[in-house]
């Protein structure tokens, strides 16, 4: 399950305004040190083309939570929290380090393995944390 492929996932944003000139389309990769989400703003009339990609590096203890929301006849949401809002705060649509996320169908098979992945990556984390308080206290 934890191979050395990432795991990919590509969503969309629904844009908040009424015009749709915010919605966001982008990609969650999953790596073995962090989460990089790679996101832009979708061209439209108003815009032009499509915005310029931008990459945001999220260190997997940053992840607070991680969610799937199915519902039927409509898109899966993932919903993903952060400890920092401003790491996701350039992002329209993000409220307060909270990003609703419309996974497409490309990815949905990509979607069984997410959660396991990101409870293993802070596992491994808060066992290293620990570990390197108990070596300072044992050196004391």
């Amino acid at each position: 399950m934890f191979a050395n492929q990432p795991i990919n996932l590509h969503f969309t944003i629904p844009a908040t305004d009424a015009l749709g000139r915010e919605e966001v389309e982008g990609q969650l990769r999953f790596h073995a040190e962090n989460l990089d989400l790679h996101w832009r703003l979708k061209g439209n009339v108003f815009t032009g083309g499509a915005g310029e990609m931008t990459t945001i590096a999220i260190p997997y203890p940053a992840v607070a939570e991680v969610r799937l929301h199915k519902r039927w006849f409509r898109p899966s949401e993932l919903i993903l929290r952060v400890e920092d809002p401003s790491l996701v705060a350039a992002i329209p649509g993000s409220e307060v380090g909270r990003l609703v996320m419309q996974v497409q169908d490309q990815s949905k098979d990509a979607l069984k393995n997410v959660n396991e992945l990101i409870d293993y990556r802070r596992s491994v984390f808060l066992l290293d944390e620990t570990n390197k308080r108990l070596e300072v206290l044992r050196e004391s």
